[in-house]
Protein backbone atom coordinates (compact mmCIF):
# COMPACT_ATOMS: atom_id res chain seq x y z
CA UNK A 1 0.00 0.00 0.00
CA UNK A 2 2.68 2.61 0.56
CA UNK A 3 4.41 1.84 -2.64
CA UNK A 4 1.03 2.13 -4.35
CA UNK A 5 0.25 5.71 -2.28
CA UNK A 6 3.98 7.09 -3.45
CA UNK A 7 3.38 6.23 -6.98
CA UNK A 8 0.05 8.51 -6.84
CA UNK A 9 2.47 11.24 -6.25
CA UNK A 10 4.19 13.58 -8.46
CA UNK A 11 7.49 13.11 -9.91
CA UNK A 12 10.21 14.93 -8.51
CA UNK A 13 13.31 15.47 -10.69
CA UNK A 14 16.64 15.64 -9.40
CA UNK A 15 17.50 19.04 -10.87
CA UNK A 16 14.08 20.87 -10.19
CA UNK A 17 14.20 24.50 -10.20
CA UNK A 18 11.42 27.34 -9.73
CA UNK A 19 9.81 28.20 -13.30
CA UNK A 20 10.88 31.51 -13.96
CA UNK A 21 7.38 33.05 -14.43
CA UNK A 22 7.28 32.35 -10.40
CA UNK A 23 10.37 34.11 -9.75
CA UNK A 24 9.31 36.69 -12.37
CA UNK A 25 6.00 37.64 -10.93
CA UNK A 26 7.39 37.56 -6.90
CA UNK A 27 10.06 39.92 -8.12
CA UNK A 28 7.87 42.50 -9.43
CA UNK A 29 5.38 42.00 -6.24
CA UNK A 30 8.67 42.44 -4.06
CA UNK A 31 9.46 45.81 -5.71
CA UNK A 32 5.67 46.39 -5.67
CA UNK A 33 5.44 46.61 -2.07
CA UNK A 34 8.82 48.34 -1.32
CA UNK A 35 7.45 51.17 -3.59
CA UNK A 36 4.19 51.22 -1.94
CA UNK A 37 6.28 51.17 2.06
CA UNK A 38 8.14 54.15 0.82
CA UNK A 39 5.30 56.13 -0.62
CA UNK A 40 3.23 56.15 2.76
CA UNK A 41 3.47 60.11 2.95
CA UNK A 42 2.93 60.67 -1.15
CA UNK A 43 -0.21 61.42 -1.83
CA UNK A 44 -0.41 60.21 -5.80
CA UNK A 45 -0.06 57.06 -4.26
CA UNK A 46 -2.73 56.50 -2.07
CA UNK A 47 -4.88 54.74 -4.45
CA UNK A 48 -2.34 52.25 -5.02
CA UNK A 49 -1.86 51.95 -1.41
CA UNK A 50 -5.49 51.69 -1.00
CA UNK A 51 -5.94 49.08 -3.84
CA UNK A 52 -3.15 47.23 -2.31
CA UNK A 53 -5.47 44.86 0.18
CA UNK A 54 -7.51 43.81 -3.07
CA UNK A 55 -4.10 43.03 -5.25
CA UNK A 56 -3.19 41.46 -1.98
CA UNK A 57 -6.22 38.92 -1.90
CA UNK A 58 -5.98 38.38 -5.43
CA UNK A 59 -2.07 37.21 -4.84
CA UNK A 60 -2.91 35.08 -2.44
CA UNK A 61 -5.80 33.08 -4.82
CA UNK A 62 -2.97 33.28 -7.13
CA UNK A 63 -0.39 31.21 -5.22
CA UNK A 64 -2.63 28.91 -3.50
CA UNK A 65 -3.14 27.93 -7.84
CA UNK A 66 0.26 28.44 -8.36
CA UNK A 67 1.08 26.26 -5.95
CA UNK A 68 -1.22 22.99 -6.86
CA UNK A 69 0.24 23.51 -10.28
CA UNK A 70 3.44 23.08 -9.33
CA UNK A 71 2.95 20.05 -6.73
CA UNK A 72 1.19 18.49 -10.32
CA UNK A 73 4.65 18.68 -11.38
CA UNK A 74 7.20 18.41 -9.05
CA UNK A 75 8.17 21.85 -8.51
CA UNK A 76 6.57 23.02 -5.43
CA UNK A 77 9.52 22.35 -2.65
CA UNK A 78 12.29 24.17 -4.90
CA UNK A 79 9.46 27.15 -5.39
CA UNK A 80 8.39 27.57 -1.36
CA UNK A 81 10.73 30.28 -0.67
CA UNK A 82 8.75 32.77 -3.66
CA UNK A 83 5.20 32.30 -1.94
CA UNK A 84 6.34 34.10 1.51
CA UNK A 85 6.21 37.53 -0.08
CA UNK A 86 2.44 36.41 -1.63
CA UNK A 87 1.27 35.39 2.03
CA UNK A 88 2.90 38.81 3.78
CA UNK A 89 1.46 41.23 1.31
CA UNK A 90 -2.03 40.98 3.00
CA UNK A 91 -0.87 41.15 6.41
CA UNK A 92 1.22 43.96 5.60
CA UNK A 93 -1.91 45.60 4.27
CA UNK A 94 -2.99 46.00 7.59
CA UNK A 95 0.21 47.57 9.06
CA UNK A 96 -2.32 50.69 10.12
CA UNK A 97 -4.94 48.31 11.85
CA UNK A 98 -2.19 46.25 13.35
CA UNK A 99 0.27 49.36 15.31
CA UNK A 100 -2.94 51.48 16.00
CA UNK A 101 -3.41 52.60 20.04
CA UNK A 102 -0.27 51.25 20.63
CA UNK A 103 2.91 52.98 22.16
CA UNK A 104 4.92 54.75 20.28
CA UNK A 105 8.07 52.08 20.84
CA UNK A 106 5.56 49.13 19.95
CA UNK A 107 4.37 51.20 16.82
CA UNK A 108 8.58 51.51 16.19
CA UNK A 109 9.19 47.81 16.44
CA UNK A 110 6.31 46.52 14.71
CA UNK A 111 6.38 49.08 11.69
CA UNK A 112 10.43 48.32 10.82
CA UNK A 113 9.97 44.37 11.12
CA UNK A 114 7.13 44.77 8.64
CA UNK A 115 9.89 47.15 6.46
CA UNK A 116 12.13 44.23 7.29
CA UNK A 117 9.95 42.19 5.43
CA UNK A 118 9.29 44.28 2.34
CA UNK A 119 12.84 45.13 2.00
CA UNK A 120 13.98 41.90 2.52
CA UNK A 121 11.79 40.09 0.10
CA UNK A 122 13.03 41.50 -3.40
CA UNK A 123 16.65 40.58 -2.27
CA UNK A 124 15.56 36.97 -0.85
CA UNK A 125 14.25 36.68 -4.93
CA UNK A 126 17.15 37.98 -6.27
CA UNK A 127 19.27 35.73 -4.45
CA UNK A 128 17.33 32.79 -4.88
CA UNK A 129 16.97 33.35 -8.45
CA UNK A 130 20.95 33.50 -8.97
CA UNK A 131 21.72 30.55 -6.87
CA UNK A 132 19.48 28.41 -9.20
CA UNK A 133 20.86 30.15 -12.09
CA UNK A 134 24.70 29.67 -11.28
CA UNK A 135 24.21 26.36 -9.36
CA UNK A 136 27.02 23.96 -10.87
CA UNK A 137 24.55 20.66 -10.00
CA UNK A 138 21.26 21.65 -11.44
CA UNK A 139 23.11 23.74 -14.71
CA UNK A 140 23.68 20.27 -16.52
CA UNK A 141 23.31 19.73 -20.20
CA UNK A 142 23.00 22.73 -22.61
CA UNK A 143 21.95 24.95 -20.64
CA UNK A 144 25.16 24.35 -18.01
CA UNK A 145 27.01 24.52 -21.06
CA UNK A 146 25.50 28.00 -21.61
CA UNK A 147 25.65 29.08 -18.20
CA UNK A 148 29.26 28.08 -17.71
CA UNK A 149 30.32 30.60 -20.72
CA UNK A 150 28.54 33.18 -18.30
CA UNK A 151 30.02 32.30 -15.26
CA UNK A 152 33.39 32.59 -16.46
CA UNK A 153 32.84 36.45 -17.94
CA UNK A 154 30.72 38.95 -16.45
CA UNK A 155 28.48 37.16 -14.19
CA UNK A 156 31.72 36.22 -11.60
CA UNK A 157 32.38 40.51 -11.49
CA UNK A 158 29.04 40.27 -9.68
CA UNK A 159 29.85 39.28 -5.45
CA UNK A 160 28.71 36.13 -4.36
CA UNK A 161 28.08 34.67 -7.57
CA UNK A 162 31.72 32.53 -7.70
CA UNK A 163 30.77 31.34 -4.51
CA UNK A 164 27.82 30.20 -5.56
CA UNK A 165 29.05 28.83 -8.95
CA UNK A 166 31.71 27.20 -6.87
CA UNK A 167 28.94 25.20 -4.85
CA UNK A 168 29.34 27.53 -1.35
CA UNK A 169 26.02 28.70 -1.62
CA UNK A 170 25.65 29.86 1.98
CA UNK A 171 28.51 32.17 1.70
CA UNK A 172 27.65 33.14 -1.82
CA UNK A 173 24.31 33.97 -1.26
CA UNK A 174 25.15 35.78 1.96
CA UNK A 175 27.56 38.12 0.35
CA UNK A 176 24.89 39.28 -2.74
CA UNK A 177 22.50 39.41 -0.37
CA UNK A 178 24.37 42.41 2.00
CA UNK A 179 25.29 44.14 -1.32
CA UNK A 180 21.73 44.32 -1.92
CA UNK A 181 20.62 45.04 1.15
CA UNK A 182 23.17 47.89 1.49
CA UNK A 183 21.93 49.08 -1.94
CA UNK A 184 18.83 49.66 -0.49
CA UNK A 185 20.06 51.79 2.59
CA UNK A 186 19.58 55.55 0.09
CA UNK A 187 15.95 54.15 0.01
CA UNK A 188 16.01 54.45 3.79
CA UNK A 189 17.74 57.56 4.14
CA UNK A 190 15.66 59.52 1.28
CA UNK A 191 12.67 57.88 2.19
CA UNK A 192 12.17 56.29 6.22
CA UNK A 193 15.26 57.37 8.44
CA UNK A 194 17.65 56.18 10.72
CA UNK A 195 15.73 53.52 12.13
CA UNK A 196 15.15 51.95 9.13
CA UNK A 197 19.24 52.89 8.47
CA UNK A 198 19.73 50.64 11.71
CA UNK A 199 17.00 47.90 10.87
CA UNK A 200 18.93 47.17 7.36
CA UNK A 201 22.94 47.27 8.83
CA UNK A 202 21.41 44.70 11.52
CA UNK A 203 20.03 42.51 8.44
CA UNK A 204 23.03 42.64 7.12
CA UNK A 205 24.97 41.49 9.55
CA UNK A 206 22.73 38.59 9.95
CA UNK A 207 23.07 37.36 6.61
CA UNK A 208 26.07 37.70 6.99
CA UNK A 209 26.80 35.92 10.06
CA UNK A 210 24.40 33.06 8.95
CA UNK A 211 26.47 33.05 5.48
CA UNK A 212 29.84 32.07 6.95
CA UNK A 213 28.99 30.91 10.31
CA UNK A 214 26.56 27.93 9.60
CA UNK A 215 26.95 24.42 8.90
CA UNK A 216 27.60 23.39 4.87
CA UNK A 217 25.05 23.43 2.77
CA UNK A 218 22.48 20.42 3.43
CA UNK A 219 21.80 18.19 1.17
CA UNK A 220 18.52 18.84 -1.13
CA UNK A 221 14.87 17.20 -0.73
CA UNK A 222 14.37 14.65 -3.16
CA UNK A 223 12.25 12.38 -1.65
CA UNK A 224 8.35 12.55 -2.95
CA UNK A 225 7.16 13.26 0.63
CA UNK A 226 8.35 17.09 0.60
CA UNK A 227 6.51 17.51 -2.20
CA UNK A 228 3.30 16.13 -0.26
CA UNK A 229 4.73 18.37 3.42
CA UNK A 230 5.44 21.64 0.96
CA UNK A 231 1.89 22.06 -0.05
CA UNK A 232 0.74 21.64 3.43
CA UNK A 233 3.22 24.18 4.34
CA UNK A 234 1.47 26.39 1.31
CA UNK A 235 -2.01 25.39 2.22
CA UNK A 236 -1.38 26.37 5.97
CA UNK A 237 0.30 29.67 5.03
CA UNK A 238 -2.85 30.52 2.57
CA UNK A 239 -4.88 30.03 5.82
CA UNK A 240 -3.05 31.72 8.26
CA UNK A 241 -2.38 35.07 6.13
CA UNK A 242 -5.97 35.15 5.38
CA UNK A 243 -7.29 34.36 8.98
CA UNK A 244 -4.58 37.40 9.89
CA UNK A 245 -5.79 39.62 7.21
CA UNK A 246 -9.42 39.20 8.35
CA UNK A 247 -9.05 39.42 11.77
CA UNK A 248 -7.04 42.75 12.15
CA UNK A 249 -8.97 44.66 9.01
CA UNK A 250 -12.41 43.83 11.18
CA UNK A 251 -10.67 44.13 15.08
CA UNK A 252 -13.29 45.93 17.33
CA UNK A 253 -12.05 49.24 18.14
CA UNK A 254 -10.27 50.18 15.38
CA UNK A 255 -10.67 53.43 13.90
CA UNK A 256 -9.99 51.96 9.98
CA UNK A 257 -8.62 55.61 8.63
CA UNK A 258 -10.28 58.19 11.13
CA UNK A 259 -11.09 58.47 14.87
CA UNK A 260 -14.32 60.85 13.80
CA UNK A 261 -17.37 60.04 12.95
CA UNK A 262 -15.98 59.85 9.11
CA UNK A 263 -15.80 56.23 8.32
CA UNK A 264 -16.73 54.95 11.88
CA UNK A 265 -19.24 52.27 11.66
CA UNK A 266 -20.66 53.04 15.10
CA UNK A 267 -21.87 56.63 14.41
CA UNK A 268 -24.14 56.20 11.22
CA UNK A 269 -25.99 59.60 12.41
CA UNK A 270 -23.31 61.31 13.13
CA UNK A 271 -22.98 63.89 10.55
CA UNK A 272 -24.84 66.85 8.69
CA UNK A 273 -28.27 65.20 8.17
CA UNK A 274 -29.06 66.56 4.39
CA UNK A 275 -32.56 65.38 4.83
CA UNK A 276 -33.80 68.39 7.56
CA UNK A 277 -34.15 70.78 5.18
CA UNK A 278 -36.62 69.74 1.62
CA UNK A 279 -36.32 70.74 -1.36
CA UNK A 280 -39.78 72.48 -2.53
CA UNK A 281 -41.26 71.01 -5.40
CA UNK A 282 -42.19 74.15 -7.21
CA UNK A 283 -39.83 75.78 -9.89
CA UNK A 284 -37.35 78.38 -8.96
CA UNK A 285 -37.56 81.91 -9.58
CA UNK A 286 -35.48 85.18 -9.85
CA UNK A 287 -35.13 85.62 -6.58
CA UNK A 288 -35.72 90.03 -5.19
CA UNK A 289 -33.08 90.70 -3.48
CA UNK A 290 -30.11 88.55 -5.60
CA UNK A 291 -27.66 90.90 -4.66
CA UNK A 292 -27.74 89.50 -1.28
CA UNK A 293 -28.19 86.03 -1.82
CA UNK A 294 -25.13 86.38 -3.90
CA UNK A 295 -22.69 88.18 -1.05
CA UNK A 296 -24.43 85.71 1.52
CA UNK A 297 -23.54 82.65 -0.35
CA UNK A 298 -20.11 83.33 -1.47
CA UNK A 299 -19.42 84.80 1.77
CA UNK A 300 -20.00 81.05 3.08
CA UNK A 301 -17.90 79.74 0.63
CA UNK A 302 -15.20 81.45 1.28
CA UNK A 303 -15.55 80.41 4.95
CA UNK A 304 -15.34 76.83 3.82
CA UNK A 305 -12.23 77.20 1.65
CA UNK A 306 -10.49 78.92 4.70
CA UNK A 307 -11.71 75.92 6.84
CA UNK A 308 -10.52 73.33 4.07
CA UNK A 309 -6.90 75.69 4.73
CA UNK A 310 -6.77 75.04 8.26
CA UNK A 311 -7.25 71.83 8.20
CA UNK A 312 -4.74 70.82 5.57
CA UNK A 313 -1.74 72.95 7.44
CA UNK A 314 -2.46 70.35 10.28
CA UNK A 315 -3.64 67.30 8.64
CA UNK A 316 -0.38 67.47 6.47
CA UNK A 317 1.95 68.81 9.65
CA UNK A 318 0.39 66.11 11.94
CA UNK A 319 1.29 63.80 9.57
CA UNK A 320 5.03 64.30 9.03
CA UNK A 321 5.56 65.32 12.95
CA UNK A 322 4.54 61.57 13.46
CA UNK A 323 5.92 59.88 10.77
CA UNK A 324 9.70 62.24 12.13
CA UNK A 325 9.06 60.51 15.57
CA UNK A 326 7.84 56.73 13.83
CA UNK A 327 10.94 56.87 11.88
CA UNK A 328 13.62 58.47 13.39
CA UNK A 329 13.85 61.15 10.40
CA UNK A 330 13.52 65.34 9.72
CA UNK A 331 11.20 66.06 7.33
CA UNK A 332 10.83 70.19 7.74
CA UNK A 333 7.72 71.04 9.44
CA UNK A 334 5.81 74.50 9.82
CA UNK A 335 7.38 75.83 12.96
CA UNK A 336 4.52 75.81 15.39
CA UNK A 337 1.87 74.45 12.81
CA UNK A 338 -0.74 73.88 15.62
CA UNK A 339 -1.21 77.76 16.30
CA UNK A 340 -0.89 78.48 12.65
CA UNK A 341 -3.04 75.99 11.64
CA UNK A 342 -5.85 76.80 14.70
CA UNK A 343 -5.51 80.62 13.53
CA UNK A 344 -6.62 79.69 10.02
CA UNK A 345 -9.21 77.51 11.45
CA UNK A 346 -10.19 80.43 13.77
CA UNK A 347 -10.28 82.81 10.65
CA UNK A 348 -12.64 80.62 9.07
CA UNK A 349 -15.36 80.96 11.76
CA UNK A 350 -14.91 84.99 11.57
CA UNK A 351 -15.69 84.29 7.98
CA UNK A 352 -18.55 81.66 8.52
CA UNK A 353 -20.15 84.34 10.95
CA UNK A 354 -19.40 87.27 8.59
CA UNK A 355 -22.03 85.26 6.11
CA UNK A 356 -24.28 84.56 8.76
CA UNK A 357 -24.33 88.13 9.49
CA UNK A 358 -24.53 88.93 5.57
CA UNK A 359 -27.19 86.83 5.43
CA UNK A 360 -29.62 88.30 8.08
CA UNK A 361 -28.72 91.41 6.89
CA UNK A 362 -29.78 90.91 3.36
CA UNK A 363 -33.41 91.91 3.54
CA UNK A 364 -36.00 89.87 2.46
CA UNK A 365 -35.17 86.54 1.23
CA UNK A 366 -36.84 83.64 -0.01
CA UNK A 367 -38.88 81.49 1.98
CA UNK A 368 -37.32 78.03 2.95
CA UNK A 369 -40.52 76.95 0.61
CA UNK A 370 -38.67 78.67 -2.08
CA UNK A 371 -35.75 76.46 -3.71
CA UNK A 372 -33.53 79.70 -3.47
CA UNK A 373 -34.22 79.70 0.31
CA UNK A 374 -34.48 76.69 1.31
CA UNK A 375 -30.56 76.00 -0.46
CA UNK A 376 -29.60 79.19 1.69
CA UNK A 377 -30.77 77.48 5.08
CA UNK A 378 -29.18 74.53 4.16
CA UNK A 379 -26.06 76.06 3.84
CA UNK A 380 -25.91 78.19 6.42
CA UNK A 381 -27.27 75.03 8.55
CA UNK A 382 -24.42 73.15 7.01
CA UNK A 383 -21.89 75.82 8.02
CA UNK A 384 -23.54 75.79 11.55
CA UNK A 385 -22.32 72.08 11.88
CA UNK A 386 -19.49 72.23 10.26
CA UNK A 387 -17.99 75.01 12.77
CA UNK A 388 -19.38 73.42 16.11
CA UNK A 389 -17.08 70.26 14.35
CA UNK A 390 -14.02 72.55 14.04
CA UNK A 391 -14.50 73.14 17.61
CA UNK A 392 -15.07 69.67 18.74
CA UNK A 393 -11.74 68.50 16.41
CA UNK A 394 -10.04 71.16 18.01
CA UNK A 395 -10.14 69.52 21.39
CA UNK A 396 -9.58 65.84 20.02
CA UNK A 397 -5.98 66.57 18.58
CA UNK A 398 -5.34 68.29 21.73
CA UNK A 399 -5.92 65.14 23.63
CA UNK A 400 -4.33 63.23 20.70
CA UNK A 401 -0.94 65.48 20.93
CA UNK A 402 -0.03 64.39 24.21
CA UNK A 403 1.56 61.73 23.22
CA UNK A 404 3.69 60.76 20.25
CA UNK A 405 1.63 57.79 18.92
CA UNK A 406 -1.18 60.26 19.11
CA UNK A 407 -0.25 62.32 16.66
CA UNK A 408 -1.18 59.66 14.15
CA UNK A 409 -4.76 59.70 15.09
CA UNK A 410 -4.55 63.50 14.73
CA UNK A 411 -3.48 63.48 11.44
CA UNK A 412 -5.89 61.12 10.43
CA UNK A 413 -9.02 63.45 12.38
CA UNK A 414 -7.93 65.87 10.11
CA UNK A 415 -7.46 64.38 6.67
CA UNK A 416 -10.69 62.71 7.53
CA UNK A 417 -12.97 65.74 8.44
CA UNK A 418 -11.28 67.96 5.14
CA UNK A 419 -12.32 65.05 2.84
CA UNK A 420 -16.40 64.95 4.66
CA UNK A 421 -16.11 68.63 4.58
CA UNK A 422 -15.91 68.11 0.52
CA UNK A 423 -17.97 65.22 0.25
CA UNK A 424 -20.94 67.42 2.12
CA UNK A 425 -20.59 70.31 0.13
CA UNK A 426 -20.99 68.01 -3.20
CA UNK A 427 -23.60 66.97 -1.45
CA UNK A 428 -25.40 70.13 -0.81
CA UNK A 429 -24.68 71.05 -4.84
CA UNK A 430 -26.48 67.67 -5.83
CA UNK A 431 -29.82 68.13 -3.62
CA UNK A 432 -29.86 71.80 -4.60
CA UNK A 433 -28.94 71.03 -8.81
CA UNK A 434 -32.21 72.12 -9.94
CA UNK A 435 -32.06 75.53 -8.48
CA UNK A 436 -28.37 75.91 -9.02
CA UNK A 437 -29.00 75.30 -12.73
CA UNK A 438 -31.98 77.17 -13.00
CA UNK A 439 -31.12 80.67 -15.28
CA UNK A 440 -32.90 82.69 -13.08
CA UNK A 441 -30.61 81.64 -9.93
CA UNK A 442 -27.16 80.28 -11.85
CA UNK A 443 -25.31 83.65 -11.58
CA UNK A 444 -26.27 84.01 -7.92
CA UNK A 445 -24.84 81.19 -6.89
CA UNK A 446 -21.80 80.63 -9.27
CA UNK A 447 -19.30 81.46 -6.80
CA UNK A 448 -20.22 79.64 -4.21
CA UNK A 449 -20.48 76.62 -6.80
CA UNK A 450 -17.44 77.05 -7.83
CA UNK A 451 -15.73 77.45 -4.23
CA UNK A 452 -17.27 74.32 -2.99
CA UNK A 453 -15.88 72.21 -5.55
CA UNK A 454 -12.71 73.58 -5.42
CA UNK A 455 -13.27 72.57 -1.91
CA UNK A 456 -14.15 68.88 -2.55
CA UNK A 457 -11.86 68.35 -5.39
CA UNK A 458 -8.65 69.14 -2.91
CA UNK A 459 -9.75 66.51 -1.28
CA UNK A 460 -11.39 63.82 -3.70
CA UNK A 461 -8.53 61.93 -4.77
CA UNK A 462 -7.58 60.94 -1.10
CA UNK A 463 -7.35 57.67 0.84
CA UNK A 464 -7.98 58.46 4.50
CA UNK A 465 -5.82 56.98 6.81
CA UNK A 466 -2.11 57.24 5.49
Amino acid sequence: MKGSSDAALPAVHEHARPPAWLIAATGLLALGTVALAIAETNLWMHYVIDAGESISLAGLAFMLLAGFYLFRRGRLLVSLPFAVPWLLFPIITQGDQIIDNLSINWMRLITHLLLSALFGAPVAVVVLAARYAVDPVRTVGTVGERLAGVRSNWLLAVPGLRQMASGRAREGSAVLAAILLSAEMWLAVRFLGELMVVTLIVMMCAVLAHGFTGSADTARFGHHRSERFALGLLIGGVVVSGGLYVGFKYRPGAYQGSPSYFMDPAQPNAGYQFGRVPVPSQPPTAPTNADGAREALTAYGRAFERLLAGYYILDRNYNYDFHNRLFLRSTPLLPDYRTVGLRTVHEAERFGAEANDRLAAAGPLPHVTDPLGALLEDVRAYAAFTFERARVLERMSATFEQTEAGLQHATHLYEGEGKVLGLGLAELLAKHHVVLSAPAVASTAAEFVAVSRAVHDAYANRIVGF
